[in-house]
């Protein structure tokens, strides 16, 4: 089953607005007025779409020898079969997300009711049988799509969120650029994620999406979904790219954690 983002997404005309990819090294100009841990300028998470095979055998390892601790949304389906490795995962520290049951882009005939009992309901039970009930769990769009059913987007958006209700710390999307932490609490049910591999297997756009994180004291959510030896088609991005992207973050004054680890600082209020 094909849990890649929907090609409609073009990150390079997208969110940043940019007519020129910048450096890897800009200057940081003046401290920014938020107070992240350890003197950082910005904070960063590192999350890993649909439960993938590629991710356990790729990406963990390389997180690993980063030091860096990441979230993985996870589909029940695509992810049974490798459970224990999953959980291992999990021990390591890394946190789990819920990304649904079986990831449906197609919500246009889904009520709230139904989206719960098909898609939130298990999918938070099986999560919580092998990975532990959790009150920071945060939860991704599938397919990035925020609305529910049929009407306007606001009836839309608004059926999403109460199909969400409570059981989630925070929601993240697919666009938008890096989070400002003061709005963080009242954005927390669509949270901006990017993807900078989805189109172009280059790090250049992470650079530039990091190096603003790092200039106004914000928070950059990115995504990635297959991290493979050699890209293969939209969406992956080679674990020589992947590398590339962690050596950029470890290299620069930035707070890498999980979404609900860097939520639950910036909902206490860690202003400067």
């Amino acid at each position: 089953m094909n849990m890649q983002t929907p090609s409609r997404r073009r990150v390079l005309s997208r969110v940043l607005g940019l007519t020129a990819l910048m450096g890897p090294v800009a200057a940081l100009g003046a401290a920014p007025s938020y107070s992240w841990p350890n003197n950082a300028r910005g904070a960063v998470s590192l999350t890993y779409d649909d439960g993938l095979e590629s991710q356990l055998d790729q990406a963990v390892p390389q997180l690993q020898a980063a030091g860096f601790k990441a979230t993985f949304f996870l589909v029940q389906e695509n992810m049974e079969a490798r459970l224990a490795d999953w959980q291992k995962v999990a021990r390591l520290g890394h946190e789990i997300g819920d990304h649904t049951e079986n990831h449906p882009c197609s919500l246009a005939h889904y009520s709230v009711r139904r989206f719960r009992a098909t898609q939130i309901t298990p999918m938070e039970r099986f999560l919580n049988a092998n990975f532990g009930r959790s009150a920071s769990r945060p939860y991704a769009y599938p397919c990035g799509y925020i609305g529910l059913g049929e009407g306007s987007a606001r009836d839309r958006i608004a059926r999403y969120t109460s199909a969400l209700g409570h059981d989630f710390v925070a929601a993240r999307t697919t666009v938008g650029p890096p989070i400002a932490p003061e709005r963080a609490w009242s954005e927390r049910q669509h949270l901006a994620g990017f993807e900078p591999t989805y189109d172009l297997d280059r790090p250049e756009l992470a650079f530039s999406y990091l190096n603003r994180a790092m200039q106004e004291g914000r928070w950059a959510i990115l995504i990635f979904h297959d991290v493979l030896p050699k890209r293969l088609g939209e969406g992956d991005t080679s674990v020589a790219v992947h590398a590339e992207i962690l050596d950029f973050i470890g290299r620069r004054p930035l707070w890498c954690a999980p979404m609900g680890e860097i939520f639950g600082h910036v909902a206490q209020g860690g202003a400067a």
